[in-house]
């Protein structure tokens, strides 16, 4: 074997090729030997790009291509990374160059590339029809594995993605994280995802960890300290990063008071003091010779050797099952040496194959790996979940709801509001009811796991309660009557001003009312004229006492409204009543010329691209609904408020009757933020908001089912407009 400098990486990284990847290389050439005369791009910077770069010469590679977008630009093995615009104009092909279990979700990426993509195997790539022969999981169950435990004699598990799982979509997103957590020490010439992924292809088939971090201390030169240093950061992490999947691992417990004999059997090379810690920190006990590793027998379930240390102790038991999630090495291969086998779908499996398949060529950044891997370690704990429901994702606790729903967006907001905190120099972010009830307590849950101050109050206001206490003139009092209500003017003005009409006048405002509408603008003109003062002096005296309570504030220009949307009306009256230049924060904004709004105030938009300054293209906005009946509070729309802090509130709905779900709910949002805080909040992600509010379109768009425990307390109502609310649900 002869070593080459890595190109691209400063001379930091020496790289052989090993003999065993000659057979990978030589089907590559069988496959794409008529393609020499192209220009391809390789879409992948993993080992198999690396293997095929350092060990073929004669094609014409021009470029790679990454799912990250953080990775445009960089250069790999000699070769930029380029978007999929560039690609077109400067090559004739893309080989999808990674393992298939990737393939459908990268092509949908890229399916409507103008130029062919070829996957790795030499075939046009195409999008799989998806569940082309219905669910492929629906005709297995816990019962009948069950069944096949009690008569087997033997049982072994697979560890990663059957007993347990991470919180991350894929292995590589490990390696990610250990590269972000040594970023400052981290002073190889290459980084340290790519120096691993080089140092593998030195290494024996089995290789430990032990052997792993030696070759990249001898490949990178960095010190055995700091090497010593990433290895216990990688063993911890793991660890950190791992979800029992309860039912598979009472299944374990369930054969062992059966008197079966268990076995715990990986390829991984983690060290064996890894797996007893696991397994005792989640009360399995497990002697030590029943724990099987490649890397210490050299023998694999890749091969299927590993399958003698099983047999060999056990030369009478009839029958051996093996329970694992790899089609080949847990499922094909062992059959091939006697061994009964049972698939359990990993959770990434059951997200591709689920009703939200398609999210999973989204994510592209280490966030959405890391959201959507804790949503899916939930919703797919039990890989058979969705055997009943054709693959049909169903939520059917609120708790559940708030962690696998709600939890994301907010995340995701919440985090981009503390970066804007930062760079828009805010002391204080001012959450306004009823939004802001659970929003609040959301953005106290965030700051108190980053061990930071909040710096946040919650007032109490409402559209209408600005609304009326900006009323000063008749003027005011016409547009603030005129807007649409639902109802008679008599009860539009009991709602809006606690102003109820003399008898006589309520039996002409009702004959006037027409179509249930809140009459004619020459009619309200009329009752304008004939109560005006009397109007008048009830603005007034709701202006005055909520003067008094938001003077208790001490509002000022370095505070920012945070507000769910749309137009910033409450933040321009908050600023005309208090006298403030206060920003606001939004879900979602109109930003356009002809929200008048946005012209004379600072506006941010969380959910929406630059261009998009209506958010016409934002799925939150276009869902926002579920949004406004959940992030509710335990009392109706705030009418008023007195100058000592007590409000007047409209009448509870159905979004009060059942504010106790709301409250379950927003548990499950808040343990969502714990988790991620406590697994990824020190690597400083970059929130990625365009994928969190697709994630959020596809939980509304009809590819989730939600029980009726679920969707019994989703209200729609609005207090300013109408008496009426409806189910948002039915």
């Amino acid at each position: 074997m002869s070593g080459t400098e890595l190109a691209g990486n400063g001379g930091g990284c020496i790289i052989a090729m090993n003999s065993r990847y000659q057979t990978e290389l030589d089907e590559f050439h069988d496959r794409f030997q008529g393609m020499k005369d192209k220009r391809i791009v390789l879409y992948g910077i993993g080992r198999y790009t690396a293997t095929l770069i350092e060990g073929i010469k004669d094609y014409h590679f021009t470029g790679l291509m990454d799912k990250d977008p953080a990775n445009l630009g960089k250069e790999y093995f000699g070769f930029p990374v380029i978007d999929l615009k560039t690609a077109e104009e400067k090559a004739d092909l893309i080989i999808i160059n990674t393992s298939e279990t990737y393939w459908q979700v990268i092509y949908r990426r890229i399916k409507d590339s103008r130029i062919p993509v070829y996957f790795k195997n030499g075939k046009r790539a195409r999008v799989k029809e998806e569940r082309e022969k219905g669910y492929p999981y629906e005709n297995l169950s816990l019962d009948e594995i069950r069944g096949q435990i009690k008569q087997a004699d033997v049982i072994s598990f697979d560890f990663f993605d059957t007993l347990f799982t991470r919180k991350v979509c894929s292995p590589g997103d490990v390696f990610k994280l250990l590269e972000l957590a040594f970023y400052g020490k981290w002073t190889s010439g290459t980084e340290y995802a790519l120096a691993r992924k080089k140092a593998v292809e030195d290494l024996r088939d089995n290789y430990s960890l032990d052997e792993l971090y030696e070759k990249i201390e001898e490949l990178t030169g960095i010190s055995h300290k700091l090497s010593d240093e990433i290895r216990c950061k990688e063993i911890g992490l793991e660890k950190q990063l791992l979800v029992p999947r309860e039912d598979i691992t009472e299944l374990l417990s369930g054969a062992r008071r059966l008197g079966k004999e268990i076995y715990v059997t990986t390829d991984m090379y983690l060290p064996k003091s890894f797996y007893l810690d696991v397994l005792d920190e989640h009360g399995i006990e497990m002697p030590e010779d029943n724990i099987l590793l490649s890397n210490e027998s050299n023998k694999s379930k890749a091969d299927g050797s590993i399958w003698d240390c099983i047999t060999g102790e056990n030369p009478g038991r009839s029958e051996i099952l093996h329970i694992g999630d790899d089609l080949k090495a847990d499922v094909t291969i062992p059959k091939n040496f006697g061994i009964a086998t049972y698939h359990t779908p990993s959770a990434w499996e059951v997200l591709c194959n689920s009703s939200l398949s398609e999210l999973a060529s989204g994510i592209t950044t280490d966030y959405a790996s890391a959201v959507i891997g804790s949503v899916i370690a939930r919703l797919f704990n039990d890989p058979y979940a969705l055997g009943k429901t054709a693959g049909k994702v169903t939520i059917k606790d609120t708790r559940t709801m708030g962690y696998c729903v709600f939890g994301p967006v907010i995340l995701t907001f919440l985090l981009w509001l503390e970066r804007q905190k930062e760079k828009c120099s805010i002391s204080r972010f001012v959450f306004m009811s009823r939004d802001g009830y659970f929003l609040k307590e959301d953005h106290d849950c965030l700051c108190a796991a980053f061990d930071k101050e909040a710096d946040s109050i919650y007032i109490g206001i409402s559209r209408q309660l600005a609304m009326t206490a900006a009323v000063r003139t008749e003027e005011d009092l016409v547009r603030f009557l005129e807007m649409p209500y639902t109802g008679s003017i008599s009860e539009m003005l009991e709602d809006r001003l606690g102003f109820l009409l003399r008898e006589a006048d309520q039996n002409a405002a009702a004959e006037a009312d027409g179509h249930g509408c809140a009459g004619t603008d020459a009619e309200m003109k009329k009752v304008i004229g004939r109560h005006g003062k009397e109007l008048l002096a009830a603005a007034g005296e709701i202006r005055a006492d909520y003067k008094a309570y938001l003077d208790r504030f001490g509002l000022n220009d370095d505070d920012a409204v945070v507000d769910l949307g749309y137009y910033g009306n409450n933040q321009r009256y908050l600023n005309k009543i208090t006298g403030a230049d206060m920003p606001g924060f939004y879900f979602n904004a109109d930003l356009s010329e002809k929200n008048e709004n946005a012209q004379s105030q600072k506006m941010h938009a969380c959910f929406q691209s630059g261009e998009d300054k209506t958010a016409e293209n934002s799925e939150v906005l276009k869902r926002m609904i579920f949004l406004e009946s959940f992030l509710t509070a335990p009392y109706g729309m705030v009418r008023e408020v007195s100058a000592d802090g007590e409000f007047g509130c409209a009448p509870d709905g159905g979004n009060q009757k059942f504010f106790k779900d709301k409250e379950e709910i927003n548990e499950g949002v808040r343990e969502f933020i714990k988790d991620y805080c406590v697994l990824f909040g020190s690597y400083n992600l970059t929130p990625d908001t365009e994928f969190a509010d697709a994630y959020y379109g596809k939980c509304f768009d009809g590819s989730v089912d939600y029980s009726d425990d679920v969707k019994r307390s989703f209200y729609n109502d609005n207090a300013m407009m109408n008496r009426i609310e409806s189910q948002l649900f039915y």
